[in-house]
């Protein structure tokens, strides 16, 4: 009796045993599993991290050089300014150089030029010629003014020039009383220019010049020629005058 309780006291015990060993073991299978998942969680967020971290490091890098790409474009812009604004006043030197040299090279060339009508070549230097003697005349200086303007006529006889340095020439030398000279002088200008918008002025100054001289039929003939061609001139009212104190 007392082995049979002992016995059944036994079994009991193992079997109690066995189920501590048994909660025992479910616990730690349990406990590991639970700690392997917690490692591997713990390094993926330290994978994303490190993603992370390297991304917005890429990103910060990115931004650097789209910035320093700023700046060059920046640099560049101004360096384009720069070089417009300089292309931009080479550009007006040259066109100031080249209208200078043109100038220049005209005073050295001939120029055709309509002078009251008649057109011409002038040469460098024979405006300014014709404008000292004509200044002469203007101030006065008679003798001055006939040397120039016969210096003139001779050295420029095709100049567009000519019918007036010649028309001046013989006013001039009627106001010096030189009236065979001022014949001379205006008969020449009014035979090679007759349609020039002068001829009236110059015929009413060569009948004064032949009436002054004693030539009175050659004066009134001019005068009434002056008044036939040019009618409605200045200069036909002045012969019409003229002929009547001739009466």
């Amino acid at each position: 009796m007392q082995q049979s309780k002992c016995f059944s006291f036994l079994q009991n015990s193992t079997a109690a045993l066995a189920a501590v060993v048994f909660v025992s073991l479910s616990f730690t299978s349990t406990a590991s599993f639970a700690f392997i998942e917690d490692g591997e969680a713990r390094r993926a967020i330290l994978d994303l991290r490190a993603q992370l971290s390297a991304s917005q490091k890429a990103q910060v890098e990115l931004q650097n050089q789209l910035d320093e790409l700023n700046q060059e474009t920046a640099k560049l812009r101004g360096r384009s300014e720069v070089l417009e604004k300089q292309v931009e006043e080479l550009t007006a030197q040259q066109k100031t150089f080249y209208q200078d040299l043109n100038d220049r090279m005209k005073k050295h060339e001939p120029q055709v030029m309509e002078i009251e009508g008649v057109q011409g070549k002038v040469q460098p230097g024979e405006k300014e010629a014709y404008d000292a003697a004509l200044k002469a005349f203007q101030d006065g200086n008679l003798k001055k003014a006939d040397t120039g303007f016969q210096a003139f006529v001779k050295k420029y006889p095709n100049s567009p020039y000519w019918p007036l340095a010649q028309f001046w020439l013989g006013n001039s030398e009627y106001a010096q009383k030189d009236y065979k000279s001022a014949i001379t002088t205006l008969q020449t200008m009014v035979k090679r220019y007759p349609l020039h918008g002068r001829v009236p002025d110059a015929l009413l100054t060569l009948a004064n010049s032949q009436i002054e001289a004693g030539q009175k039929p050659a004066g009134k003939k001019t005068l009434e020629n002056l008044i036939a061609k040019h009618p409605d001139s200045e200069a036909a009212g002045l012969a019409k005058q003229a002929l009547k104190r001739l009466k």
